[in-house]
């Protein structure tokens, strides 16, 4: 018996647009069948009564927009795949929704062959259960591309708590007896729960200080803490470079790894253009070996971005493309790479015999980007030796 075709509710309120993608997807009826709604209000409508397999939405459009959509299924059907439509409008903004890993949107005005590769490349993710709907941490970083005004209400494990936006700025969060950062914290570093989104006017103070992105990172930070199975990190033992290097000192935080080793091995980043600092970590995020030159704050950037391989492990191994193995962030004042090494078959705990850790590395500018990743590489495989407990 053939399979059935698997159903696609595109929700837009461009009529011409509607017809131009199901004219495009009778192509393939065997594969594709095409429903269409003018708004959130209708897609629900039709969601009550019919199965669907994933939906594709618009984001601006009247009566019930497409926040308020994804909001309403991630609390109905977590599980029904989401594709937004969007028009953030500038290269920066698109550039940074793919460095946050938002890669369930399409950029608009999207033309038909391109939104059929990602329909199909989506539907066939979901049937392998690599793909679930769009995260808390996705719709926030929306909210703020976007410029919204709303107030978001998530509820998780019988935790509810408040984040209130205005014009794409959080401005103040809350639950239980927490208030501003705290609170966002807090709420950001649940696991997804149910999201009811609400229009209308924000706060006009302030009460949270920190910017969207940075909480991000420090929540993720703080749940993959909260997981670690490690309940104590190793001893911490110093060792001073010698004197021919005064500008770099060299921190070694394990029992491990050969203090001496790992010093020189780390000393080769040091020639590339622009380099600020290094650090090694364990794959659950104690710190190993730190290098630093002009970056003071190597370990709490280094922690961070460490905490930002982990959850792209995670994604890609949830996407059915294996385990990530490197991640790079562009930020305003700094590059930042970190490349996993694991020789073992466990993506977080280390196994005895193999090597696995992550090395994180800051620049100070782009100039050297394609011979950092190189010199990376080659490193990590020298490091492993030091490594193999």
């Amino acid at each position: 018996m053939p399979a059935r075709a698997q159903t696609v509710l595109l929700v837009d309120d461009e009529e011409f647009f509607l017809r131009s993608v199901v004219d495009g997807f009778a192509a393939h009826p065997s594969k594709v069948q095409v429903l269409t709604a003018p708004n959130g209000r209708v897609a629900l409508q039709i969601l009550e009564r019919a199965t669907v397999d994933l939906v594709v939405t618009d984001l601006k459009m009247p009566e019930l927009d497409g926040f308020a959509l994804v909001a309403e299924l991630s609390r109905t059907r977590p599980a029904l795949p989401i594709l937004v439509m969007t028009a953030f409008g500038t290269p920066e903004l698109e550039a940074r929704l793919e460095r946050n890993g938002i890669s369930q949107c399409l950029d608009k005005p999207v033309d038909f062959p391109a939104l059929a590769a990602k329909v199909f490349e989506t539907l066939a993710a979901s049937a392998t259960g690599h793909l679930r709907g769009i995260t808390l941490a996705t719709l926030l970083q929306m909210i703020e591309l976007d410029r919204k005004t709303c107030t978001v209400q998530v509820t998780a494990e019988g935790r509810r708590g408040t984040l209130a936006f205005r014009a794409g700025e959080l401005l103040d969060a809350a639950t239980g007896t927490l208030r501003g950062d705290a609170a966002a914290l807090e709420i950001l570093a649940w696991d997804q729960g149910a999201i009811d989104l609400a229009p209308g006017s924000a706060p006009r103070t302030r009460a949270v200080t920190g910017r969207l992105p940075e909480l991000l990172l420090e929540a993720f930070r703080r749940r993959d803490e909260r997981e670690r199975t490690r309940a104590e990190a190793p001893p911490t033992v110093f060792t001073p470079l010698d004197e021919a290097a005064p500008d770099l000192t060299l921190t070694t935080i394990t029992k491990e790894a050969a203090p001496m080793a790992v010093q020189d091995k780390l000393k080769e980043l040091t020639s590339i253009e622009g380099f600020s600092g290094a650090a090694v970590f364990t794959p659950t995020g104690e710190a190993l070996a730190m290098l630093h030159a002009d970056a003071a704050n190597v370990k709490d950037v280094g922690i961070l971005t460490n905490a930002v391989l982990l959850n792209a492990q995670k994604a890609s191994l949830e996407m059915g493309t294996g385990r990530g193995q490197q991640v790079h962030i562009e930020a305003e004042k700094a590059h930042l790479l970190a490349r996993c090494l694991n020789e073992g078959t466990d993506p977080i705990r280390s196994q005895p015999g193999k090597a696995h850790f992550h090395l994180v590395v800051v620049l100070k500018n782009d100039a050297s980007i394609g011979l950092a990743k190189l010199r990376i590489n080659s490193l990590v495989e020298k490091l492993a030796e030091d490594f193999r407990g």
